[in-house]
């Protein structure tokens, strides 16, 4: 659902164009270019679901319990479709 949400133009990778719109969906609408690079640069390579899924367990590492952070994102898909409009 995440990646979903994120991946704006449904395209299959989440890349700079896709995080300024998450970003501006969000409220922040003057990120700054080097924070989106640098948010890129984590990445081994272009951001597919299967490195989406990869990236976001390492940071999840120590973070909140799973309850948390799923009712974090159901903020953003409270029907649980999996869907976000825009």
């Amino acid at each position: 659902q995440a990646f979903t949400i994120m991946d704006q133009n449904r395209d299959g990778f989440i890349d700079k164009a896709d995080l300024r719109d998450t970003f501006a969906a969000l409220g922040r609408l003057n990120v700054k270019n080097e924070e989106i690079d640098e948010m890129i640069k984590e990445a081994p390579g272009p951001i597919n679901f299967t490195v989406f899924l990869t990236m976001f367990g390492e940071k999840l590492k120590g973070a909140d319990p799973e309850e948390t952070i799923l009712n974090a994102f159901k903020v953003f898909d409270p029907e649980g479709k999996g869907l976000k409009s825009a």
